[in-house]
């Protein structure tokens, strides 16, 4: 009995273990062949060693190369370059829609859509496939679809979009078996604010390790970081040889109704209140509906992958889910500890309320504007030890419709259109933050002493 160590090239996950254990196992005079990606190499044992020369035409014959282990940090020229030309155009692209405003019409549909009907819950949704959804929603689609085109080039275009259709399809039909059970429950299933940052929390670290792996800037760090499910469950849950699944690629998509995005929480909100659950489920669908185009686009170049071209392609959208990863990670850590992620607080000293506070029969009425794009006005100042009824006119179904306001007592809660009110009594005098559920948008509240 030999044993016989072998560095491999290409490996990110346990379907590529599969693969790369059952072409060495074909080779004469091996019986059994042991394969880690997070290492890099594979471990052949039986009754005599193959040759490198049969080694090497296995592994490329399953798409895989024979060579020294991977480095930290990738020395090829190509990789940076791809890097950086991609990351300077989603800079340009940032500046474009800033300078020319084009947020302005996705916050219009989304102010649209709060009127609640189903045309309009449609145009919600799509508003929501092209906004701050993206950072969450999109960079699992992304994730996805790349990586399976990535793991089958060899697949026609057609069959490389199977990942969006399953998803989408998967996310339509959960939101409408999901929407109904709101409908018929009559209530919405809720998270704590710091159930909601762990949850966002986690979903940004996954699509960060899946785009370091697309970059390929740091190979032995991505492969160190495979995330792969235990032997077991692997095996109850994945079909024979690590293939691609639509049944698990749906059930994602049917997932992401418990995601923290504001939009499908206000859209939940809408649902639960129509008090049916044949309408509950239409809303839902519908709004997951509307989110599939932009869904659906954010990978259709990763599916049209080819080749070298293709490589390059999967660097861009590496670098995407990086983005969207590093927004979804900023808004979670500023939810969970708002020293560390949140915008700095107004430092200007206060000595009366603000001019949108007034004193009504003993209390305090603080009046706030959100809209699609955060809090109007995003600072104010009240007394502390008289209480406050927060008036909160929500006149757009966004993100900034799910308030996490942890720094004031408050649990989080999702707006209903038009105006909300909130009771709370401010604590000791200092400054205190609150913002939407993904920490996408930011305000604050300053407490004054009683008698300042």
């Amino acid at each position: 009995m030999t044993t016989t160590t072998i560095p491999v090239e290409g490996m990110t996950c346990r379907a590529c273990e599969v693969r790369v254990a059952r072409a060495l196992e074909k080779l004469d005079g091996v019986d059994r062949a042991q394969v880690s990606a997070r290492r890099g190499r594979a471990v052949l044992h039986g009754t005599r060693a193959p040759s490198p020369a049969d080694v090497a035409r296995a592994l490329e014959a399953a798409g895989y190369r024979r060579g020294p282990r991977s480095p930290w940090v990738t020395r090829d020229v190509a990789v940076w370059r791809d890097v950086a030309i991609t990351v300077g155009v989603l800079v340009a692209l940032a500046a474009l829609v800033s300078v020319t405003g084009a947020g302005t019409t996705i916050d219009r549909l989304a102010t649209l859509g709060s009127s609640g009907s189903l045309v309009l819950v449609v145009l919600l949704g799509v508003a929501a496939g092209f906004s701050t959804c993206m950072a969450l929603v999109g960079g699992l689609v992304l994730a996805v679809s790349a990586s399976h085109a990535e793991a089958r080039p060899e697949l026609r275009p057609r069959e490389l979009l199977r990942p969006h259709v399953a998803f989408n399809l998967g996310r339509v039909a959960g939101f409408a078996v999901l929407g109904a059970v709101l409908g018929a429950a009559g209530s919405v299933v809720g998270l704590s604010g710091t159930a909601v940052g762990w949850l966002t929390l986690t979903a940004g670290a996954v699509m960060a390790v899946v785009g370091l792996r697309l970059t390929g800037v740091a190979p032995r760090l991505a492969q160190s970081l495979t995330l792969a499910l235990p032997p077991r469950a692997a095996a109850v849950l994945r079909p024979r040889g690590g293939r691609y699944s639509d049944t698990r690629t749906a059930l994602l998509g049917a997932g992401t109704f418990l995601l923290p995005c504001g939009f499908t929480q206000a859209v939940q909100v809408y649902a639960l209140s129509t008090g049916s659950p044949g309408r509950a489920a239409a809303v839902m669908a519908l709004f997951a509906l509307g989110t599939a185009p932009g869904l659906i686009g954010v990978g259709t170049l990763t599916a049209l992958a080819r080749g070298r071209g293709g490589e390059r392609v999967f660097r861009v959208a590496g670098v995407a889910v990086l983005a969207f990863a590093g927004l979804t990670v900023t808004g979670a850590v500023g939810v969970l500890a708002p020293g560390l992620g949140a915008p700095a607080l107004v430092s200007s000293p206060a000595t009366s309320v603000s001019a949108n506070v007034t004193l009504e029969d003993g209390t305090q009425v603080l009046r706030t504007v959100q809209v699609a794009s955060g809090y109007e006005p995003a600072h104010a100042v009240v007394r502390a030890g008289t209480p406050v009824r927060w008036e909160i006119d929500s006149q757009a179904a966004s993100c900034a419709a799910s308030i996490s306001a942890r720094d004031l007592g408050l649990p989080t809660f999702v707006l209903d259109p038009g105006v909300n009110a909130v009771a709370f009594t401010p604590p000791e005098p200092g400054q205190y933050r609150f913002s939407c559920a993904m920490g996408m948008y930011w305000g604050s509240l300053t407490v004054i002493a009683a008698d300042a």
